[in-house]
């Protein structure tokens, strides 16, 4: 009869540790997914912002100006234009994809072509 206890207890115990491993591994599965699918979203949220500024600068390059907003099909982009003073351009692209928000800030030369002088993602 003790040796049905013995028995018993220890396939509980290793039942419990194996169902403690288990439920360890999901969590840390899912807090993996979770971190990995966050980061998948902050480089669509960049991408998303230098189309923005992208199209920004091929207005300026057409029509020697940059409109306050820019429209894309993921949302919209807000321009605030930080100076310029002749053909010297310096402006933020603020958006927003999915609850992250990005801004870049650009200075660029409208010539013949447009020249980037500085491009940073502002935080």
């Amino acid at each position: 009869m003790k040796r049905g206890y013995i028995a018993l207890s220890s396939v509980l115990i290793i039942a419990f540790l194996v169902l403690t491993i288990g439920i360890s591994v999901s969590y840390l599965a899912v807090s993996e997914t979770q971190v990995s699918l966050g980061q998948l979203r902050k480089e669509e949220a960049t991408d998303y912002v230098e189309s923005c500024v992208e199209d920004a600068m091929l207005r300026l390059n057409e029509n020697n100006s940059i409109p306050t907003s820019i429209t894309l099909p993921q949302g919209i982009c807000i321009i605030t234009i930080n100076s310029h003073v002749g053909n010297n351009w310096s402006f933020t692209s603020v958006g927003t994809l999915q609850n992250h928000k990005k801004t870049t800030w650009v200075q660029a030369t409208r010539g013949v072509y447009i020249t980037v002088s500085d491009w940073k993602e502002v935080q």
